[in-house]
């Protein structure tokens, strides 16, 4: 994705870049540093990084270091294309100091490795995640690939604890907290209580900061993430439920429509939702539950599947891995008839696993006439509200989606939102079970499991994601913005026509900045 624009295009931007950003940074007064990395291959995401960095030295002058590269195994299962080169140049136009190709040191790099929290966690899940596997295989650690993964691991840690030692960085600046080359880094900046500055690939400018002075070091980045997005949730979000209820409305009604992420997968025509009363969602839930097989009159639980390699122990969970949350339930739905269960696989499986996990649990239960295995994307979002009774997740995003639209969800593990009271998140594997049992019976009894409070509170978040926690500003064009040459012609334009003062980049970095709040916010919430 780096790879196809125009080179005129690129040079004009990289020219308008440079002067804007030459004219308008601080020089730095000391030896302070702020580190981004640059180790995606899609533009969009590094822009973010390059953006907030340079906020944050409009406010702290500081050099700025990004830490790029790649290595083989990131590029054979994900990247399409790599240009070093190309970062390279986009970071220098953004005023960087020094680009590191953090790859090229580890490979040169004869450390052997070392058995060691964070390091064999972040290799365990980078293992599973470039191999495409649901679980750790066994008599792993003897294999080849996974014993340069750990080596590679620890390599990793050893270069960003130096890096982090020195007591002169600013702030890490980086658009993942997951797997070895990003995880590894944000846990150094956590030790030497330097703040992460979290970009999100959605929307215009999602920021999500960790500061060391509000880190508890109880658990990972995205647990500490969760328990203070919930806290933001709760003091200054609720209490205002009332004044921006016609906002959350509105945002809800987007949604059904929504062609960012986390729906991503639900773009276009079967994203929409257009059950407006109980009547119609009857009709329509006849029609699907024909087409699985089931009977309409009894309750159905949906079982959405994850990307099951994706970021393991990433947050708080109550399974040993996402495939041992999904194949146990679909052990507990064989052994209870009292529902029809209907398990989906994730749209983007073959991205995730390469076992074929899904399909085998699918033959293994092929006969249990209670129980339906589907592929996510040949159903669409009006079929899938239509039936189901019951969500069960462990962070998926339906967890925020359904109970918008008055359908309950257990989750067996923590998302961002998930402190905010809009699921029923349980806290160990026998509650898990428990809840799943006794939700199932209410279904049956007809018992309304969600609240209009949580449909309140479901809503108010999508308000939060998709509008008060995401900063429309020109320096970050909308996810949606592309092919790369439309994205480079509209950041053109914005170094030559925007002044630093009509960017609301700046005014709400700062505030973030100087509050330490843990995400950007389009307004002051504490006002």
């Amino acid at each position: 994705m780096w790879l196809n624009a125009n080179s005129k295009e690129l040079q004009v931007f990289l020219e308008s870049a440079s002067v804007f950003w030459e004219k308008n940074l601080p020089k730095p007064a000391d030896d302070a540093v702020i580190v981004v990395e640059a180790f995606h291959q899609d533009i969009r995401v590094n822009l973010r990084n390059f953006a907030v960095a340079n906020a944050i030295r409009k406010l702290q002058p500081a050099r700025m270091v990004v830490l790029t590269g790649v290595e083989d195994a990131w590029m054979a299962t994900l990247w399409s294309g790599f240009d070093i080169n190309i970062v390279r140049r986009v970071a220098q136009s953004y005023a960087a100091d020094e680009v590191v190709d953090v790859w090229d040191l580890v490979r040169k790099s004869t450390t052997p490795a070392r058995s060691e929290e964070p390091i064999v966690a972040y290799t365990d899940a980078t293992y599973c995640r470039l191999a495409k596997l649901p679980r750790l295989p066994q008599g792993y650690q003897s294999l080849p690939d996974y014993q340069l993964r750990h080596a590679y691991a620890t390599r990793l840690h050893d270069h960003y604890q130096q890096l982090f030692s020195g007591g002169n960085v600013v702030a890490l600046v980086t658009s993942h907290v997951d797997y070895d080359q990003w995880g590894l880094a944000s846990e150094a900046a956590r030790q030497a209580a330097v703040p992460v500055i979290h970009t999100q690939q959605t929307g215009c400018l999602k920021v999500y900061g960790l500061f060391p002075e509000n880190d508890t070091h109880t658990g990972t980045f995205r647990e500490e993430l969760t328990k203070q997005i919930g806290d933001v949730f709760e003091t200054q979000l609720w209490p205002r439920k009332d004044e921006l209820r016609s906002s959350a409305e509105l945002v809800a009604w987007r949604a059904k429509v929504n062609l960012g992420r986390p729906s991503w997968w639900r773009g276009g025509v079967t994203a929409s939702v257009d059950l407006n009363n109980p009547a119609e969602r009857a009709r329509l839930r006849s029609h699907v539950v024909d087409r699985l097989g089931f009977d309409a009159e009894r309750p159905i639980v949906t079982v959405y599947n994850h990307a099951v390699s994706d970021a393991l122990g990433t947050n708080r969970e109550l399974f040993p891995s996402l495939a041992d949350w999904f194949a146990d339930t679909a052990a507990y739905a064989a052994e209870h008839t009292e529902a029809q269960w209907l398990f989906l696989d994730h749209p983007s499986q073959a991205l995730y696993d390469s076992t074929g996990f899904f399909d085998s649990l699918a033959e293994q239960y092929k006969r249990v006439k209670h129980m339906a295995f589907r592929p996510s994307a040949t159903l669409s979002k009006n079929a899938l509200w239509s039936l189901t009774d019951l969500g069960v997740t462990v962070r998926g995003s339906v967890s925020n989606e359904l109970p918008a639209y008055g359908i309950p969800v257990i989750q067996a593990g923590w998302s961002e939102w998930s402190s905010c009271g809009l699921s029923t998140v349980v806290d160990d594997q026998e509650a898990y079970w428990k809840t799943l049992g006794e939700s199932i019976q209410a279904v049956r009894d007809g018992v309304e499991l969600v609240t209009e409070e949580q449909v309140r509170r479901a809503r108010l978040w999508l308000w939060l994601y998709r509008s008060g926690a995401d900063v429309v500003t020109p320096q970050v064009p909308q996810w949606e913005v592309w092919p790369a040459d439309t994205l480079l012609k509209t950041m053109r334009a914005t170094f030559r026509h925007i002044e630093m003062d009509a960017d609301p980049l700046f005014s709400r970095v700062e505030r973030m900045w100087t509050h330490r709040e843990p995400m950007l916010t389009r307004t002051d919430f504490t006002a």
